[in-house]
């Protein structure tokens, strides 16, 4: 009777075991690029001061804890991108400019300085790894010669994962766009880089997964809180000296600032792509991924390789569409559901051998 009564947990055991795995591959399949509704952020650090320039770096920096999704909670305990290439088509006729924006403070004598981290030499490749939810690129993709000193050459940003990363079940990216009021996000594409070399002279991707996922304008969530509340305040600093923004800054605000919302206002709606929606399966070796503009034509994933092909990355990109994302300094870092797919197993696993020994030590007793 012992046996059969063992035998007959043993089987409810592995009834759970089933139903903790399909729990586990139904939140390691979500598919489709999923809203950021929310954002938990850490505990402020608050470092000592930089200038570069005409900018003033407080140096203010709140993490981001978690973000939360019709899909779940997210955390960042992934690895973060080695390095981050800015590359950019210099025989296009576009200037070689780099439009950077912050969130900013003014004193009583009108001095303005800003909170995001920052160095006497920074780059966009530093701002892109910043983690910094405080500043950010201002349309990198725009190079149609429209108004504004917002035009550049740029054509594709590579994050990079030196060495490779195995994508783990759950696995995910998560973008924050600066948006008008009643917006919700602009259009670009992205793309795993599944191989890593010399290309056009440099280093640089030379396989990607396919041709990349399109991201549709207005697919984002509803604003969430910055670092520094809801209405926040921020101004934009032009450099024409390609990715080294430490010089030649022009300044200009970006908002009203009057202290309440109003339609000149900007605000943070964020997005959760997973390796699942660029094609990417658990196990998959990766080198990093691409963000590109929307009207990259790409009809291969070798298409993708060379940004000086006008054909593909065209040199024409209206600064009010698909050149239109303001990417913040986020993204490189990956993040994983909270708790990951994995935990379920080890729970579920851990109840069915405590039960087991609650069994055993009840039959040995009798």
């Amino acid at each position: 009777m012992k046996h059969n009564y063992d035998f007959g947990f043993l089987r409810s055991c592995r009834a759970g075991m089933l139903v903790c795995g399909a729990l586990g591959a139904l939140l390691s399949s979500v598919q489709g690029q999923t809203a950021v509704t929310g954002v938990t952020y850490g505990t402020t650090v608050d470092s000592s001061n930089s200038t570069a320039d005409n900018i003033r770096y407080l140096n203010t920096y709140t993490p981001v804890a978690t973000i939360s999704t019709a899909a779940g909670s997210y955390k960042f305990d992934g690895p973060l991108a080695d390095s981050v290439y800015i590359r950019r088509n210099t025989s296009s006729g576009n200037p070689n400019n780099s439009s950077v924006f912050y969130q900013y403070q003014s004193d009583s004598n009108g001095v303005t300085s800003v909170y995001s981290k920052g160095d006497t030499t920074p780059t966009l490749s530093e701002v892109m790894l910043s983690n910094d939810l405080t500043q950010g690129l201002r349309n990198p993709f725009a190079n149609d010669g429209g108004t504004e000193s917002l035009t550049s050459n740029i054509e594709r940003i590579d994050f990079r994962y030196n060495g490779g990363y195995t994508v783990q079940a759950g696995d995910s990216l998560v973008f924050f766009d600066l948006e008008n009021v009643g917006n919700f996000g602009d259009g670009f594409r992205i793309a795993a880089v599944t191989s890593w070399g010399t290309y056009n002279g440099t280093s640089a991707p030379t396989a990607y997964a396919n041709s990349g996922l399109l991201i549709d304008p207005d697919s984002y969530g509803s604003p969430v809180a910055t670092p520094l509340g809801g209405n926040a305040s921020y101004v934009r600093s032009t450099t024409t000296n390609g990715d080294n923004i430490s010089s030649n800054q022009s300044v200009t605000f970006l908002d009203s600032n009057t202290g309440s919302a109003n339609s000149s206002d900007l605000y943070l709606v964020g997005i959760m792509i997973t390796f699942a929606d660029l094609g990417i399966a658990p196990g998959t070796v990766i080198q990093g991924f691409s963000l590109m503009a929307g009207d990259v034509a790409a009809t291969t994933s070798g298409s993708l390789l060379n940004w000086n092909n006008s054909s593909v990355y065209k040199t024409d990109t209206d600064a009010t569409t698909w050149g239109n994302v303001d990417f913040m300094g986020f993204g490189g870092q990956i993040s994983r559901p909270v708790p990951e797919p994995a935990t379920y197993g080890v729970i579920f696993m851990s109840l069915c051998t405590g039960g087991f020994l609650l069994r055993r030590r009840h039959f040995a007793r009798r």
